[in-house]
């Protein structure tokens, strides 16, 4: 059960763990406001070639600017606190709602006197955010020139920059770090971060790269450097990926959390965000926090049924979280915490944990699920609230005989109609076709490559004087890597059938 250790308002991951029950939580930022608007519009928007070429040309002198400024006179000579905010994946241009959300929320608590700034940047994802968007190794390469020639403008402006990256954006802030001068005065706060030391799903497979898909394995986030805030949402799959991915329950819900968790962070309260805990790292100027998720991603789409779907959702998720919790490495929690927050912990074979208490909190799961279902449908439960919402349609008037011109002008609509249907539904589907084969592509090529690189890497570590670690590494991580991966690549193609039917059936969507 957590504990609330309010000093000044986030929850102490020694309240949470005995595994780290040695090791001082880092410092706290204070209560943000809560947003006054919800989630920011996820659609997809076209990025102007001309912002890229501006950003082009900026770039080559931002490491030059940077470094122009002696490390002594950076902080006496910043004029303001620049907060260069972006969007995430499929939001390339930020809307002002989504800057003043995330101003308040993450940035504010910790640089009270930062100015928001606007950053357009390209933030595709192919084929998540559309067939026609970037690949993100080049849209995340664009992203870090045109954040390098922001910053470089901030510094020559004797300003400091607070940099905020939400998923790709983040992905974006991490690599341009190595390449900054370190007397830069910049500091960064991230959201829902691909690279994610200890979670991120970009760091749990390190070397990885998938070229037909444009997706590149970047690593972690580095461990020291520049400050750094880190928010993740538990059960979110691109910034909370299980650390044993031969547990398909847990990889399945974190491939869910991409489409329930992943997308909130803008739209969180400051109630939720006070109840993020904080997690050991290795230098006071590293802080993540995780942000503890209610529900189980795997169970929402159960949860969009009426009436019925909550009660039976409550029933079933006290013991499934045990069994996708296990795939982070302890039953009593949706996050790793092995090990520091800011250090790469990659995936693994077999979580060593207590199966007897395993057992026991299983069963005791399956007790309370039980106990959580009565109560949906007693009198005043979840069932009851839901049936007194339900409201019948208001009955319609008699409908009035149609005129010749009224049967004209109709069948010419329902050939207009028909004919936009058939041609965007053949453009939906055969569009499906290209990522679906990139897809295929990765999975039946890299993916074994992949495989027999780790089960060498075994063998060696075997050769070198731990054959019974190397042996079960050179089996298990295979298996391991191949099982997640494969499962991850899976839901991604399902996210592409479920477009290519919206768009056969001419329904818009945000996802």
């Amino acid at each position: 059960m957590l504990t609330s250790a309010r000093t000044p308002g986030k929850l102490s991951a020694l309240a949470v763990t005995d595994t780290v029950a040695d090791q001082s939580p880092v410092a706290e930022p204070a209560l943000p406001v809560a947003p006054t608007e919800a989630t920011p519009d996820p659609a997809l928007l076209t990025y102007s070639r001309r912002h890229l070429a501006a950003g082009a040309r900026l770039v080559s002198t931002a490491a030059a600017a940077a470094s122009s400024v002696p490390e002594a006179s950076v902080q006496a000579s910043t004029a303001q606190d620049t907060a260069v905010i972006m969007g995430p994946s499929g939001v390339p241009i930020p809307k002002p709602t989504y800057i003043q959300n995330v101003l308040n929320l993450y940035i504010t608590p910790s640089y009270p006197n930062a100015v928001p700034y606007q950053l357009d940047t390209p933030e595709g994802l192919y084929p998540i955010t559309g067939v026609k968007s970037l690949p993100l190794n080049v849209s995340v390469q664009q992203g870090i020139e045109i954040l390098g020639a922001t910053i470089a403008q901030q510094v020559a402006a004797g300003n400091s920059a607070t940099v905020f990256g939400y998923s790709q954006s983040a992905i974006i802030s991490s690599l341009i770090m190595s390449q900054l001068p370190a007397a830069t005065p910049v500091q960064f706060v991230l959201v829902g971060n691909e690279m994610n030391p200890n979670g991120g799903f970009l760091s749990r497979f390190p070397g990885l790269q998938l070229p037909s898909l444009g997706l590149d394995f970047y690593g972690a986030t580095p461990e020291s450097g520049f400050p750094v805030t880190n928010y993740t949402l538990e059960y979110d799959g691109f910034a909370d990926f299980p650390r044993y991915p031969l547990n398909l329950l847990s990889v399945l819900n974190a491939g869910l959390g991409i489409i329930f968790v992943h997308t909130k962070y803008a739209s969180l309260t400051e109630q939720q965000v006070d109840q993020a805990i904080a997690l050991p790292t290795t230098d006071p100027t590293q802080k993540y926090y995780i942000i503890p998720t209610e529900n189980l991603p795997l169970l929402e789409p159960l949860r969009l049924i009426p009436v019925i779907g909550n009660p039976l959702a409550d029933l079933m998720q006290p013991a499934l979280k045990v069994l996708v919790n296990l795939g982070y490495g302890d039953p009593q929690y949706g996050w790793s915490n092995e090990g520091f927050a800011n250090q790469q912990t990659t995936f693994g074979f077999i979580p060593d944990v207590n199966w007897g208490k395993v057992a026991q909190m299983f069963l005791a799961g399956i007790g309370q699920g039980f106990s959580d279902f009565a109560a949906d449908l007693a009198p005043g439960g979840v069932m009851s609230q839901e049936l007194a919402a339900l409201t019948l349609p208001p009955a319609g008037s008699p409908a009035a005989l149609p005129t010749p011109d009224g049967v004209i002008a109709a069948l010419q609509t329902l050939t207009t109609d028909v004919a936009y249907a058939v041609s965007n539904g053949a453009a939906a589907l055969y569009a499906a076709a290209l990522p679906t084969a990139d897809i295929v592509n990765a999975i039946v090529t890299m993916l074994p490559a992949y495989g027999v690189s780790l089960f060498l890497g075994g063998i060696q570590q075997a050769i070198s004087g731990d054959p019974i670690n190397g042996l079960v590494n050179a089996i298990g991580l295979p298996i391991a890597a191949a099982a997640g991966l494969a499962t991850t690549a899976t839901l991604i193609e399902f996210l592409v059938v479920m477009q290519a039917v919206q768009g056969l059936f001419g329904v818009q969507t945000n996802v």
